[in-house]
């Protein structure tokens, strides 16, 4: 990859967030974490990052809000995790690039971000 790549982790189980963040920083990408939607949505506004993972079950407004707000202010690559899979749809149509249901593989989640970060490189 070219350059430093930035991340912002938005999830509140301090398991899985730490689980992404060693998926990332083994990928040499700087993370930046968050465990509630509208810290991660400042975080997101702050870093600039090139991908935000994000949880749909949030303690203080769920993942469709926090889609909204940040695509009030960027087009950033936005990956859903959710346990719900019934909500794929509703979530890709409020903005999000890509949905993965949880419990997901860290060997496939890894691929899904390398995919996401490709993507981002080939835009104009």
């Amino acid at each position: 990859m070219l350059g430093t790549r930035t991340a912002v982790v938005i999830e509140d189980d301090a398991d899985v967030r730490g689980l992404i963040q060693a998926i990332l920083e083994a990928s040499d990408i700087d993370v930046r974490t968050a465990a509630r939607g509208t810290a991660g949505i400042n975080a997101v506004r702050t870093n600039i990052p090139d991908i935000v993972i994000l949880d749909f079950g949030l303690p203080d407004i769920n993942g469709l809000e926090v889609i909204n707000r940040i695509r009030a202010f960027s087009d950033v690559y936005i990956l859903m995790l959710t346990g719900h899979e019934d909500v794929a749809e509703q979530v890709t149509s409020a903005g999000a690039n890509t949905v993965m249901t949880k419990p997901f593989r860290p060997r496939a989640l890894k691929e899904r971000i390398h995919e996401a970060l490709q993507l981002q490189l080939q835009k104009p």
